[in-house]
């Protein structure tokens, strides 16, 4: 086996408080004649190492939550191969991709709480500049990927030019025509979502990644979560691959997602991903009216659902308990992260490889720990 691919594995210790809990339950499983908890963990843990192997994952970070408990959270593989360097799921950040999207969302329902946002009104309401198209459009559609914005073209998800403001970055499509009537269908588009980041920041009236930092990250006690800007020091964060031809991870091309932060520009651990999720599996930091104008599913203009709401897709798990969350795809990172509301399961996984293969492995392990 290529020495690549001899990974390690770094766990992340439960703390004190939550040992008793976490022994109790496994007395009461024991007793029932279910896997324990530390039968759970094992099986979990070959599952992983397998799909890291299979897939050829320069690394993968896991973070499971059972009920708000962190019941698994551990790191495979290398941030970094040449470094041998171990991933820490608390510390260690990946390229998040499209889950950015997620995180959006919440810091526009900030501001629709607040009255300073109504989903349903023009999009010219908020950004006047933006060029006039054949249809009128609002917030909720562009927010749940029926405006009719195009997504990328040719490569643009290689761009590595840095855009000093959300403003700028709209010139990558503003003077595009809209693909179709809007809420006709659905065209996923993440430029679509840098014109969102512009309603917020017209909104806001504050930079949008000042007001993601005050509305979203701070609140959420989500740490270890920002955008990917040039001028990070002393953060620990993954290197960036891709699969060569051999499926041998070599490094990925620089890119700079200043354009993209809204889209898909931040950067995060998987212990902060999960915590966002189960910050929003009920009412708190954001009320139920909200919650649901996200995780709901749109429809098309015609009644199709599009599995979409704002920033959250619906899918299902093996046994149709309904997921509500979203993927991401970076260059140099993918993301799974998902919640069961109903089994009150979170499973997130990040990995530092362009367009990587999970398998099956988020039905696993929701199979395991649900």
């Amino acid at each position: 086996m290529n020495r690549f691919l001899r990974f390690k594995t770094h766990m992340v210790h439960i703390s004190s408080a939550h040992m008793v809990p976490v022994i109790g339950l496994a007395f009461i499983l024991s007793c029932t004649s279910s896997p324990s908890i530390e039968e759970k963990v094992a099986q979990a843990d070959e599952l992983v190492q397998g799909t890291l192997e299979e897939h050829h994952l320069p690394g993968i970070s896991v973070t499971v939550l059972q009920a708000g408990e962190q019941i698994y959270s551990k790191g495979f593989g290398y941030a970094d191969i040449a470094e041998e360097r171990a991933i820490n799921p608390s510390e260690t950040r990946f390229r998040i991709g499209s889950f950015s999207k997620t995180l959006a969302a919440s810091a526009m329902m900030r501001l629709v709480e607040a009255e300073k946002v109504h989903l349903d009104s023009s999009i010219y309401h908020y950004v006047p500049n933006y060029p006039k198209k054949k249809w009128d459009f609002t917030p909720r559609q562009v927010g749940g990927h029926l405006s009719g914005i195009r997504h990328y073209n040719g490569q643009e998800m290689l761009i590595d030019t840095y855009y000093t403001n959300v403003s700028d970055a709209l010139s990558i499509f503003s003077a595009d025509t809209l693909l179709h009537e809007p809420g006709s269908k659905y065209h996923y588009s993440t430029h679509a979502w840098t014109l969102f980041s512009a309603v917020i920041e017209e909104a806001a009236e504050v930079a949008f990644l000042d007001y993601m930092t005050s509305e979203v990250f701070e609140p959420l006690a989500m740490g270890h979560t920002h955008a990917e800007t040039r001028d990070l020091v002393g953060v620990e964060k993954v290197s960036y691959y891709l699969l060569d031809s051999t499926q041998t991870p070599v490094i990925a091309p620089e890119v700079d997602n200043s354009w993209k932060w809204a889209g898909g520009g931040f950067i995060s651990t998987t212990e902060d991903v999960a915590s966002f999720l189960w910050q929003h599996a009920r009412e708190g930091y954001l009320t139920t009216e909200s919650l649901e104008s996200l995780q709901t599913p749109q429809t098309t203009s015609t009644g199709e659902s599009t599995n979409y709401g704002i920033g959250w897709a619906n899918r299902q798990d093996e046994h149709g308990h309904r997921l509500v969350g979203h993927t991401g795809g970076s260059v140099g990172g993918t993301t799974y992260a998902f919640m069961s509301p109903e089994t009150e399961t979170v499973v997130v996984m990040t990995t530092n490889l362009s367009s990587a293969s999970f398998g099956n492995l988020a039905n696993e392990l929701f199979e395991v720990f649900e």
